[in-house]
């Protein structure tokens, strides 16, 4: 028996082997497909909320996951899509007051999570556009008060004639 047939039967040992590595693994040896959880279905549930533009339900189904199921590896990313939700620009019925909250909330309950430097600058962001919002209200104010005096001064000016 020469060489080429024990080339051949190594050849066939290394196909037998491959084959019976590819039947275990299709037998119950396999890992198990992991079910989804119920705080993946809530999840999922806000996230097609969120696609279908229903933004307040999306927000709804997002601090439920966060609320329920604290525990859960979506629960931080739950709380920080509540919060973006509340400010999405197409989100006609945005309240930036709770996406503060919502947050703040993330950052207090997760701060080691992946989702708390986002947080932290959309807080940032937020913050600052409050303090142009109230610049801007102050200026309005100031304008019409300047606005007012110029007419009572040209007022006086005429009487004067």
């Amino acid at each position: 028996m020469g060489a080429s047939f024990h080339g051949t039967l190594r050849r066939r040992g290394a196909g037998f082997f491959v084959l019976l590595q590819l039947l275990s693994s299709c037998s119950g040896f396999a890992a198990p497909v992991k079910e989804p959880t119920a705080a993946a279905e809530h999840f999922k549930t806000a996230n097609a909320y969120f696609e279908a533009g229903r933004y307040p339900e999306a927000i709804k189904e997002y601090r439920y996951v966060a609320d329920q199921f604290p525990n859960d590896e979506l629960a931080a990313e739950a709380q920080y899509r509540a919060g973006y939700t509340g400010i999405y620009f197409r989100n006609t019925d945005s309240d930036y007051g709770m996406a503060v909250k919502d947050f703040q909330k993330l950052i207090q309950k997760y701060p080691n999570s992946s989702w708390k430097d986002p947080a932290e600058n959309w807080l940032n962001v937020l913050t600052q556009w409050e303090v142009i919002k109230t610049e801007k209200e102050k200026l309005k104010s100031d304008l019409q008060r300047l606005l007012d005096l110029d007419m009572q001064s040209e007022k006086k000016r005429r009487e004067l004639k």
